[in-house]
């Protein structure tokens, strides 16, 4: 049996569906037809008409598509959609709603697995040993010691960019994924807003406010609205390459990069603001500005970059992922041995590369030092 959904075409197997079914029910099942009832922008509709037990009984059969945008791009973000309203359906007050009786996948090869009453997931993934490495900030920690780079640190930098610059060599062109990584940006709960919601209230630090967090949301909804038409930059993505152990090297200098995140295509500025944003952090933490090794560690890195990639666009895009990733590490719960001056000048960084028109690697510690205008205090 073939399912068509908007763009997408399903094979289901009509025995294993069947014997779904019969599980479900706990008696056997004979499938009579299924009818497609039609399709809007979020979901398609089928009828299943089947006898089980010897009762004829119709239910309908929900997928939603993943081809219109709203966020349903990846599998993953159907599964949570089918999820979360199988629960509310059954939440809701009695005979206001149609009852949910599951949700189940569609398997590779046409099986049907139910999933409708999961309480939790789990992801299964092979061990790392110390053959596989250690973590990169490993590395940078080092580097803030002794403040000076050795031939293997130049080395690393090197692979680190290439690696990045082989990833965003695929691409792909969709408009609505690139709106989404850009409007995720801001408003995702693991990205900026997100971030924000985590911190401590501004209201108890000293090196903030609770005005100055919403001017930077100000501000980066303003970005949102400059780059969201930029889709022919998107490409393969990491979504999360940051040295705190998703960036390992092997002792022959080969890289890891773990646990990709959040989306698989996107803008490359995100992976590069991310490795990067940590030259500049541990710079300011270690040393109390940017200078030295990790000034030196930047431009290997972006040199690397730009000659393999010829992606002179990327200055112009790289502020507002700058200011996300600053956030993250002025962060004075997952740093909390940072002092709050240093704090200060990260936020001093967002608040400058937000007001750029594009970022320029000569100007960090200006960006780090300038003080900005602070903004009124919120009503």
């Amino acid at each position: 049996m073939i399912l068509t959904v908007g763009s997408m075409r399903l094979e289901v197997d009509e025995t294993e569906l069947e014997a779904y079914l019969s599980r479900l029910y706990g008696k056997p099942v004979t499938l009579l037809r299924t009818e497609k009832l039609g399709e809007g922008f979020h979901n398609a509709g089928f009828r299943l008409s089947f006898r089980a037990g010897g009762v004829e009984k119709r239910l309908v059969m929900r997928i939603v598509r993943g081809d219109t945008g709203w966020g349903h791009d990846y599998l993953s973000d159907r599964a949570a959609v089918l999820l979360l309203q199988h629960r509310l359906f059954n939440a809701a007050p009695r005979q206001a709603s149609a009852p949910s009786i599951d949700v189940a996948a569609i398997l590779a090869d046409g099986r049907i697995a139910s999933i409708g009453s999961s309480i939790e997931f789990f992801h299964l993934v092979e061990e790392l040993t110390e053959q596989d490495g250690r973590p990169y900030s490993n590395d940078l920690f080092e580097v803030a010691r002794r403040r000076s780079l050795t031939e293997r640190d130049k080395r690393r930098c090197l692979t680190a960019a290439r690696y990045l610059a082989e990833l965003h060599g695929v691409k792909a062109r969709n408009d609505r994924l690139y709106q989404r990584h850009i409007r995720d940006l801001v408003g995702h709960g693991e990205m900026l807003m997100g971030v924000v919601d985590s911190y401590p209230d501004p209201a108890t630090l000293d090196w903030t406010s609770r005005a100055e967090l919403a001017e930077v949301e100000v501000k980066a909804v303003e970005w949102r609205n400059r780059l969201r038409y930029l889709g022919h930059r998107l490409c393969r993505i990491h979504g999360d390459y940051h040295p705190f152990g998703n960036i390992r090297f092997r002792e022959d200098d080969t890289l890891m990069a773990l646990d990709q995140s959040r989306e698989e295509f996107g803008e490359p500025a995100d992976d590069v603001s991310t490795l990067t944003i940590n030259y500049i952090f541990f710079s300011v933490w270690h040393l109390g500005r940017f200078t030295g090794p990790f000034e030196e560690l930047l431009h290997i890195f972006l040199q690397e970059y730009l000659d393999r990639t010829k992606d002179s666009e990327i200055w112009s895009v790289l502020p507002p992922f700058y200011a996300f990733r600053g956030l993250v590490v002025a962060h004075p719960v997952y740093y909390p041995d940072m002092e709050d001056e240093k704090r200060r000048m990260m936020m001093n960084f967002i608040r400058n590369v937000l007001d750029a028109e594009r970022f320029e690697p000569e100007k960090v510690q200006s960006y780090l030092t300038t003080e900005p205008k602070r903004p009124k205090p919120l009503r």
